[in-house]
């Protein structure tokens, strides 16, 4: 793609492949949810266990949405209680290169980052 493609009227009027995958990721909560499900299934207190400090709420609603868009699946196993782990669909397995070019720049200049702060 060069530079031109990215101004495109239909992509300035919203149709924008990068809008639409922002939308997706972009949330703190999302790639942080994402990048932990990387490493395989894991159920909701694993999961809370490797984020940041969220509510219970929060989580719920994230995991519903990325459900939505097909980047997670939630997996419930038979049982009293029921057991449901969270694992990322072939989709959600695409962002692996994404996520991990984003890492990539934001340890490349991690140093400028905390002068700046």
């Amino acid at each position: 793609m060069d530079a031109t493609d990215w101004r495109s009227p239909e992509l300035v009027a919203g149709d924008c492949p990068l809008s639409r995958t922002l939308d997706i990721v972009g949330g703190r909560w999302n790639a942080l949810i994402i990048r932990e499900l990387l490493d395989g299934p894991k159920r909701f207190t694993q999961l809370r266990a490797g984020l940041p400090p969220v509510t219970a709420k929060v989580l719920t609603e994230r995991l519903r949405l990325l459900a939505d868009y097909d980047i997670v699946r939630r997996d419930e196993q038979p049982g009293v209680p029921p057991r449901v782990a969270y694992a990322l669909t072939p989709r959600g397995e695409s962002l692996r290169p994404v996520l991990a070019a984003l890492w990539r720049w934001g340890v490349r200049d991690e140093a400028s980052w905390a002068a700046a702060r």
